[in-house]
Order: structure tokens, then C-alpha cells, then sequence
């Protein structure tokens, strides 16, 4: 992919968190998925800002997601490692995207809160379970 796209990328990520021709196997509970031209695991809001202006797929925790063997031409953003902050203030729940469900539902009951008990056992994260009821929503 273009050189001057990795050096942009380095203006904004330190080298170890812009991965080239990373397999998205590596990345996925399947276990399949061909190379991404980049991966890119930002740390906070600004740096997503930054990277966002070229054609990019954000990744959760990639459990339910199914990448072909060609890979992805474009930039793959993964929100789960640094996304994934969980905090509980009286009755609400903060969770960003990258949060597991699994881990929402750990909070809510430590908090002795209903209603997300069905997410215990469930891998993915909130901001895929988002997409995807947006999108079933739309059928």
C-alpha cells in the first residue's frame, strides 16, 4: 500500500500499533480472514479522528465476523483493547464500544443491576452488538 499512508499513520501511532499486511485470522474468533493493508490499534478518540479519512472497517473483538481469505483493502481500526473501559455510577452503566458484553453484564450484576443477564455468555462487544441491531432493525 502507498508509503506516504504509513507515513501518516506514523505521525499519529507509534510503529507497534500500525500492523501491514496483517492476516485478520489473527483476529477473529473464526479464525479466518486474509491480510488487512493496515492494523491499527489507536488509544483514544483523537487518534481515531486522525485515521479516519481513509477507507477503514472499525474491529471489536472479532467474534461473528467472517473476513474473506483476499483480506481487506483499506485500514482496519481495532477498538477492543483500548476501548473496552466499563464503569458503573448508581443505576447506569458506562460502557465504550469496545467493552465485552460479557464484561457489562459482570459489572451490572456486581452492581446488583437487572436487565443484562441474556449478555453473560455472549463474546462480542457493545459496539458490534450496536451494528448489529442497527442492521436488523433496517430489515
Amino acid at each position: 500500500m502507498n508509503v506516504n499512508l504509513k507515513q501518516r499513520f506514523q505521525e499519529i501511532l507509534e510503529d507497534n500499533r500500525i500492523l501491514e499486511a496483517e492476516l485478520m485470522s489473527r483476529h477473529t474468533t473464526f479464525r479466518i480472514g486474509g491480510p488487512a493493508d493496515f492494523f491499527l490499534v489507536p488509544e483514544n478518540a483523537d487518534e481515531i479522528k486522525k485515521i479516519i479519512n481513509v477507507p477503514y472497517f472499525i474491529l471489536g473483538n472479532g467474534s461473528n465476523l467472517l473476513v474473506s481469505d483476499k483480506g481487506y483493502q483499506g485500514v482496519v481500526v481495532q477498538l477492543y483493547r483500548n476501548f473496552g473501559q466499563i464503569r458503573v455510577e448508581d443505576s447506569r452503566i458506562h460502557a465504550q464500544a469496545g467493552a465485552l458484553l460479557s464484561g457489562i453484564a459482570a459489572a451490572a450484576r456486581e452492581a446488583s443491576l437487572t436487565g443484562f443477564e441474556f449478555a453473560g455468555g455472549i463474546p462480542g462487544t457493545l459496539g458490534g452488538a450496536v451494528v448489529m441491531q442497527e442492521r436488523m432493525a433496517e430489515k
